[in-house]
């Protein structure tokens, strides 16, 4: 950001070409420190072990704000909506479990946008929701290069960065999924990465439902 504005500062940045690349580059570094900032407050807050407002939640809903969230953030992947078996969810179908809505929607919009960072836009993103044994699961399956197996455990560590060329190319910070296994396990629920079938990454989301 510095190097750039005082490139123009100084007048190098004669073409307008330049300028353009210049100004292009410094908004797109600003919304990455600004995600980044939101973050480590985030955790922050996570850290001070602040009560959680619970209360009997639709988790389909979240879910359906969280894509509208994601979509208009600009991502051009399609996000569809599944039950656990990967059929068109019903229309009617809901999903109820005792949660912060606000802490949990952000676990949402983090899996999701963690999902668009690490597959192809003409990759289909699902949500899937559904219940088993009793507790309410959800899961965001990307088609994307996946995760390997003996880094599943790592990747909800903090600024933990699975080490490829992917995860180079998109500049993560390693947080974000820290964040969704801290607001999890603040709601005495379970969290894992697995593998998409036919290749890709799911993360799937156990919740008791009071």
């Amino acid at each position: 950001l510095r190097g750039y504005a005082e490139l123009y500062r100084i007048g190098a940045l004669k073409k307008k070409a330049d300028i353009d690349e210049a100004m292009t580059r410094i908004e797109s570094e600003s919304i990455r420190m600004s995600e980044l900032v939101e973050n480590l407050l985030a955790l922050a807050r996570m850290d001070e072990t602040t009560p959680l407002t619970k209360e009997p939640t639709d988790l389909v809903k979240l879910a359906e704000l969280s894509i509208s969230d994601v979509s208009a953030s600009g991502s051009k992947h399609k996000i569809a909506k599944v039950d656990l078996d990967g059929k068109k969810l019903p229309e009617q179908f809901s999903l109820e479990a005792e949660v912060d809505a606000s802490a949990m929607r952000q676990v949402f919009t983090n899996l999701l946008v963690n999902a668009t960072k690490f597959s192809e836009p003409s990759q289909q993103i699902e949500v899937a929701l559904g219940q088993v044994s009793g507790r309410a699961v959800f899961e965001v399956r990307d088609h994307g290069e996946g995760i390997p197996k003996s880094l599943r455990e790592k990747v909800f560590e903090r600024f933990y960065r699975v080490d490829n060329s992917r995860n180079r190319d998109t500049g993560g910070s390693g947080i974000g999924l820290a964040i969704v296994s801290s607001i999890i396990k603040a709601h005495n629920g379970e969290i894992m990465a697995d593998e998409t079938p036919g290749g890709g990454a799911t993360m799937r989301i156990s919740l008791p439902k009071k």
